[in-house]
């Protein structure tokens, strides 16, 4: 199960960071817990790195050059869903690992 799991709306697209609010009751990363750079690998092999901002209590963005890339390297549409898990060893050069799910499935 992943960490997070969001489903992409138009404003993540159109506004360049992906906005994630849920309530956490720990934060959903935890080398990550007031924000900065965040290293993320996708399946086909790429890195990136976001800015990972933590807006309240509720709120988190992921944004950056590198989040708009990510959406064009991998066709991100609305209505896909992006899950975001720890990095389980497959990958050194990153802490987590992000996934599309088209269609939100």
């Amino acid at each position: 199960m992943a960490i997070l799991s969001k489903t992409v709306a138009g404003a993540d697209i159109n506004q360049r960071q992906l906005t994630i609010t849920d309530t956490f009751r720990n934060e959903p990363f935890p080398s990550e817990k007031t924000g900065g750079a965040m290293n993320v690998k996708e399946e086909h092999g790429l890195v990136y790195n976001f800015e990972y901002k933590v807006k309240s209590r509720n709120k988190r963005i992921l944004s950056g050059s590198n989040w708009l890339q990510f959406i064009a390297n991998n066709g991100v549409r609305v209505g896909d869903r992006v899950l975001i898990d720890y990095n389980d060893g497959w990958f050194p050069k990153a802490d987590y690992k992000i996934e599309v799910i088209r269609g939100g499935f």
